[in-house]
């Protein structure tokens, strides 16, 4: 932007500056939760009031579009990763990893102890690779998988998946976030983890036994386990399980590790998931160039062709792979084709890839007409308290990273904004990295906009609002954050 543009630019009112955000939560409001529109269309007609608000205080259509450019390009490494993460789901059903974990989970797990199960296992995948996203697309996919098999309502598992997703990342000392946070508050990256344990322990325990008591109160019935043996049995007759097709996800945990490129990986651990699905299934290199690029189909596998009795609503012979008859009819096809037939950069770049667009030009003419800085400035304004203050950076993270969809930026602008003031009232600069992470990581999941929540709606196919409700870490994480940050600053009388 050349200074000429600058200077035509008028400075925006409290009130336009206000518009944008409102027009969005109407638009949410009405349109999604009770006319069922969209997200899409939604995030589409927010960034246009967005526009007209920019252009009425002097910013011209160029400006706008060059602002979106520039935020896109910063953006593309994770538009990138959102489109190999197709790939990786498609060619992990092709090669049967996430088949193979499939099946291992319902042959070993009880209904009842799945949703706990989810939540500690996706925390620990996420706290040893320091990413949410990874154990999500990973574990987290096999374990909706497992749902879909034993008739546990898939919102309740997707919550337990988030939830444990991103207590990993929160205490992982790889994870991007932990260590950004870190860094724009001036502390160590263990100074800080050492301040969110109270938060995420506590918040982890309650979690726990949420999820413990949903289970059982929710867990699948007799006629389901039969119906999880059915699905098994379908399963082991289209692929050939073995424990080599555990290659592909250790490519990513291992590389993630030592730190190696994501998407290289994420590449590689294609390549692997097809070459392991021609060796050992017997599927040929067009199914899984399909798998990679267009998702995978069920089909491929041409066992339910030449076994029609899986699609049979009525109980098949008993005789069938040593499988009881059914008490409660089941198609399992339909089961299946729910299970397997997902995956693929197309889908993503249609459905996730394209939310992430929208919501990054909403944010970038948010910033371009000074509408973001007028509310930042004013939320730090209204300060008078330590407490006030801790709040304060507590918002404008959540309200940064809900605008602009981009966490690192989020973190860097408030660490910048926020240090000095926690030092001049005396307020420990690990509350202010606590305050960071707890509005970055906690809400972002939860804001069906923002890249993270798009992200992991796509990856397991759920939509944000039916999981939200469910993501019980997050919400028992942003509600103690206030209540021990007050004990702490009262404690101390600051």
């Amino acid at each position: 932007m050349d200074s000429n543009s600058i200077d035509t630019k008028k400075e925006i009112s409290f009130w336009l500056a206000s518009i944008p955000m409102l027009a969005m939560g109407l638009f949410v409001g009405v349109g999604n939760l009770w006319m069922e529109i969209d997200l899409k269309f939604i995030l589409l007609i927010s960034t246009l009031v967005a526009g007209i608000v920019a252009y009425a205080v002097g910013v011209s259509v160029k400006e706008m579009i060059e602002s979106i450019a520039k935020t896109v390009k910063k953006a593309f490494p994770v538009i990138l990763i959102l489109i190999a993460i197709g790939g990786i789901v498609g060619t992990w059903m092709y090669s049967g990893t996430v088949p193979y974990l499939i099946y291992y989970g319902l042959k070993l797990l009880h209904p009842d102890y799945l949703l706990v199960t989810a939540f500690l296992v996706t925390a620990t995948v996420s706290t040893f690779t320091g990413t949410s996203w990874g154990s999500a697309a990973t574990a987290g996919v096999a374990f909706m998988g497992i749902g879909i098999s034993m008739g546990v309502p898939l919102p309740m598992v997707a919550g337990a998946v988030i939830s444990g997703a991103v207590f990993g990342d929160k205490v992982s000392p790889v994870s991007d976030t932990t260590n950004i946070c870190a860094m724009s508050a001036e502390i160590s990256v263990y100074d800080h983890i050492r301040g969110m344990l109270p938060n995420v322990l506590i918040s982890g325990g309650l979690a726990v036994i949420s999820f413990l008591i949903l289970g059982f109160m929710n867990g699948g019935e007799a006629g389901e386990n039969e119906g999880a043996l059915r699905v098994m049995g379908a399963l082991d007759g289209m692929y050939n399980f073995n424990p080599v097709m555990l290659i592909p996800p250790i490519i990513v945990f291992a590389g993630g590790y030592k730190g190696y490129n994501p998407i290289a990986l994420m590449v590689s651990s294609c390549i692997a998931a097809i070459i392991i699905g021609m060796a050992f299934n017997g599927f040929s290199i067009q199914d899984g160039a399909k798998s990679m690029i267009s998702g995978f189909n069920m089909e491929m596998t041409h066992f339910l062709a030449s076994n029609s009795y899986w699609a049979q609503e009525a109980p098949m012979p008993v005789d069938v792979l040593h499988i009881p008859p059914l008490k409660t009819p089941m198609n399992v096809m339909n089961v299946l084709t729910t299970l397997l037939n997902r995956g693929g950069f197309e889908g993503m770049m249609s459905g996730a890839v394209l939310f992430c667009i929208l919501a990054i030009a909403f944010g970038a003419i948010m910033e371009v007409s000074g509408a973001l800085n007028k509310l930042m400035y004013l939320l730090l304004k209204g300060v008078k308290s330590a407490f006030s203050l801790i709040v304060a950076a507590f918002v404008s993270g959540a309200l940064l990273n809900g605008v602009t969809g981009n966490a690192t930026f989020s973190i860097l602008t408030v660490g910048q904004l926020f240090r000095d003031s926690f030092r001049e009232r005396g307020v420990s600069l690990p509350m202010l990295s606590r305050s960071m992470e707890n509005s970055m990581t906690l809400f972002e999941s939860l804001i069906p906009w923002h890249v993270t929540a798009i992200y992991m709606a796509a990856t397991l196919e759920i939509d944000t609002l039916s999981y939200a409700p469910y993501a019980f870490f997050n919400m028992a994480g942003i509600g103690l954050f206030f209540i021990l940050s007050y004990r702490t600053v009262k404690k101390l009388k600051l």
